[in-house]
């Protein structure tokens, strides 16, 4: 499937051309805590794409520090070159030192600090990839009505392809949140051994006490 990313344009608002209407329609309907921020560049995804782990979430957040994050030049090439499955120094790009402070950064930092301390910084980076069920920020997540979005966007399409590609390649899928979101678009995923969900989706840390394959994890991001 091709990467519909490439016609992101480079301008507010950063939405997909084909999206556009759809969203603009669905920021009227809603009150400003869904509302999606165009002002904002899309995170549907963090880390590299050919990573052994793939972790499975909602959709980014918003903090109003994000905004001056976005307009950093290092940081929004970073989420560019991202958006386009380019290497980076720091695939996982929250991790990076120089975006420890940013709201992402500080959000993946604790969530993944006990892998980060059993590894390395650098480990974690490479290794993981993490897709997000709905590309585009908000404060709180709201499913898109029918009447609005008969079916899934191009770009959750396109999301959900690379899981899809994923898991042909046997790579260790974790469902963080919204399991019953990511199991009705990839049904494909249920009773897999190689897909495994934390068992407090409202505490979404990879620590052993909330994930039961949390050693065979760390063993994969020693390997590579």
């Amino acid at each position: 499937m091709d990467n519909p990313w490439k016609n992101l344009p480079s301008h507010q608002p950063y939405v997909l051309p084909q999206e556009e209407v759809v969203l603009n329609e669905f920021n009227t309907k809603v009150t400003p805590e869904y509302q999606v921020k165009t002002e904002l560049f899309p995170e549907p995804f963090t880390g590299n794409v050919n990573a052994p782990i793939y972790l499975l979430n909602l959709n980014p957040g918003y903090d109003e520090n994000d905004l001056f994050w976005h307009s950093k030049d290092s940081f929004n090439s970073s989420v560019k070159s991202t958006l386009l499955h380019e290497e980076l120094d720091y695939p996982f790009y929250f991790l990076n030192p120089k975006f420890i402070k940013s709201p992402g950064g500080i959000w993946w930092r604790q969530k993944l600090k006990q892998l980060i301390l059993d590894s390395t910084l650098d480990a974690v980076s490479n290794n993981i990839f993490c897709v997000e069920y709905f590309p585009y920020h908000s404060k709180s997540y709201k499913d898109m009505p029918k009447r609005i979005s008969p079916e899934l966007l191009i770009s959750q399409k396109y999301s959900i392809n690379l899981v899809r590609e994923a898991l042909k390649r046997n790579v260790i899928i974790i469902i963080m949140r919204s399991s019953k979101k990511w199991l009705n678009a990839i049904p494909e995923l249920e009773g897999k051994k190689n897909v495994f969900e934390l068992k407090n989706p409202q505490n979404v840390c990879i620590t052993p006490n909330n994930l039961d394959s949390y050693n065979e994890i760390l063993s994969v991001i020693k390997k590579c």
